[in-house]
């Protein structure tokens, strides 16, 4: 087989993993920072498209399965979507979900319930925290909504009053 002939077509895990990476408005560099280990922007393209190099000097990459577990996960790919195009890592990604779900603590209810978008911003904050500080960290969060969100209510028939400017 010519190498003209060859299927340059990413593998079908880069391809999702793509998708998902790029639906969260992320480049590579900033995806590969954000794994676990030390991993650089030109690996993680490299491993989206199942190739380094170019022309005659073209060699595959196919990506150790931890490392496609690893970016499936660090933009959000579960297990059971990356089963369909890559076993292994996906029994990896299993596995890193059931000690990530140990390790976290239960969010509380009143977090539960907060839109996406907050809820991304508390598991954003969270990552900087340390493992044993979490639990109290939600607690306190969680008192703080269910005020906010009280206070809302309160609020929501009064009319606007402007602030006194001076």
């Amino acid at each position: 087989m010519k190498m003209e002939d060859q299927d340059h077509s990413p593998p079908g895990h880069g391809a999702l993993i793509r998708l998902a990476r790029e639906a969260q408005g992320i480049s590579p560099e900033t995806a590969a920072a954000r794994m676990p280990f030390k991993f650089s922007g030109a690996s993680w393209r490299q491993v989206e498209a199942g190739y380094r190099g170019a022309g005659a000097k073209r060699t595959p990459v196919p990506g150790k399965p931890a490392t496609v577990a690893n970016m499936a996960h660090t933009v959000g790919v579960s297990a059971e979507r990356l089963e369909q195009y890559n076993s292994e890592a996906a029994e990896i990604l299993r596995e890193i979900e059931r000690q990530e779900t140990q390790q976290q603590p239960a969010m509380p209810e009143a977090l539960r319930s907060a839109p996406p978008h907050v809820r991304r911003m508390i598991d954003a904050a969270l990552e900087d925290v340390d493992p044993e500080d979490r639990a109290e960290l939600l607690r306190e969060l969680a008192a703080d909504y269910e005020g906010v969100t009280k206070r809302r209510a309160r609020n929501a028939g009064q009319p606007h009053r402007p602030r006194h400017a001076g």
